[in-house]
């Protein structure tokens, strides 16, 4: 009962959290569909951040089953996994202003600035 993608080929991990969130899966399930992808990537000798991010909700999923942590943490894990999903969804904008030795550059997401750098360069 795989709703997220239909195929393991189409796996959209954001997609199965937001179901399992709104209630139109349960833990079996998303355990289930999580545990079928974990094993076809670990069917390749590198780690991908997709297998790292499945394996950390992989063991969420078994200590809340087990008590070890509560229905609330793994909620608020896969939250915070779908909230970082949509932040870096959003566009990117870098400002580069080149000036002799030096570069500031602005980086944004959407209209709100991140954060700002100013990079000294010296030839050796």
């Amino acid at each position: 009962m795989v709703k997220s993608g239909g195929t393991m080929n189409e796996f959209n991990i954001d997609n199965l959290m937001k179901e399992f969130i709104s209630g139109d899966i349960d833990i079996e399930n998303l355990s289930e569909v999580i545990d079928e992808r974990l094993f076809i990537l670990r069917q390749k000798p590198e780690i991908t951040s997709e297998q790292e991010l499945l394996s950390n909700l992989e063991l969420y999923i078994h200590e809340a089953k087990e008590g070890y942590r509560s229905w609330d943490d793994l909620n608020v894990f896969i939250l915070s996994i779908i909230e970082r999903s949509i932040s870096e969804q959003n566009s990117t904008t870098v400002i580069l202003n080149t000036y002799a030795n030096s570069e500031l550059i602005t980086v944004s997401r959407g209209a709100i600035p991140v954060k700002d750098y100013h990079l000294e360069f010296s030839l050796v």
